[in-house]
């Protein structure tokens, strides 16, 4: 609970300093609530991918928070982004909810027609909310919903391992778990606490792990939001790539919605196409 207490603490502290540092520089609170979200791109060189997935394309959605601080057409915009880009599948990174199971009927409603077939893993506010509805409601469109499990999609032809860790913040996640009985190559992982990257360098060979949970600092004021992430909420991670020692490369997605305050700063709603390239180990 005091690392909950600390992301509510560090989004209302950046927005106060943030309005004093730069007054009148930011967009109004309905300019960044209704924000369309920016498609992002990004390629991947993963080691050990079959040949028959080079270049497969991932489409990543995340941090959609159906609720009072996400307007409905934000949510079905990025579904429609996501089904833009053509994807060979469709991954959901967590926290579909935000505060009240009142928002799980428009969870359902908003999350469908997602074209490609698509996994999720949960998010803090999902647990805090009502994990057992939320995952429901994502099966009801014929998603999976991984916890601390494993999965196998055949994608072009050839089978494709995704592993699901649950959330890092409500201490669900279990890497050993979720990877129990998976032989061959972890080309691709599943967190919503961008943390849990550290967890898999333990694995021993190379992965990618899609994250999301930070909202790319949502309030991003240069040296101040990085620092603050770092040292009081302890969170390294910020948004976009990182890599990490044991082969482990990681991506922040910036999400979609809002749970909080209702300002995103140098921090625009994203959906993402990874685009992952067969690569020799080094």
């Amino acid at each position: 609970m005091e690392r909950r207490f600390g992301r509510r603490g560090f989004l209302r502290g950046a927005a106060l300093v943030g309005a004093a540092g730069a007054a009148g520089a930011f967009p109004s609170a309905a300019e960044a609530r209704h924000a369309a979200p920016t498609p992002e791109r990004v390629t991947f060189d993963v080691p050990g991918l079959d040949p028959a997935h080079h270049g497969l394309r991932v489409a990543q959605l995340s941090d959609l928070h159906v609720g009072p601080r996400t307007p409905a057409e934000v949510v079905r915009a990025a579904i429609e982004e996501a089904n833009a880009f053509q994807p060979d599948l469709v991954v959901l990174t967590g926290d579909y909810l935000s505060h009240s199971r009142r928002e799980l009927d428009p969870m359902h409603e908003l999350l469908g027609g997602l074209a490609a077939p698509t996994l999720a893993v949960l998010g803090n506010h999902d647990v805090w909310v009502d994990p057992e509805g939320a995952a429901e409601a994502l099966r009801g469109h014929g998603y999976e919903v991984l916890e601390n499990a494993w999965t196998t999609v055949r994608l072009r032809g050839a089978p494709f391992s995704v592993v699901g860790v649950g959330d890092h913040l409500t201490r669900h996640d279990d890497v050993e778990q979720a990877v129990k009985g998976l032989t061959g190559p972890t080309p691709l992982v599943l967190a919503h606490g961008p943390r849990t990257a550290e967890k898999l360098q333990h694995l021993g060979h190379p992965t990618l792990c899609l994250s999301g949970h930070t909202h790319g600092g949502q309030i991003n004021i240069p040296i101040f939001t990085p620092l603050f992430l770092s040292a009081i909420v302890r969170e390294p991670f910020l948004r976009g790539r990182y890599a990490l020692d044991g082969g482990v490369q990681l991506y922040v997605n910036r999400g979609v919605g809002m749970s909080g305050i209702r300002v995103r700063v140098n921090a625009p709603p994203e959906v993402t196409l990874a685009t992952l390239r067969r690569a020799e180990p080094a």
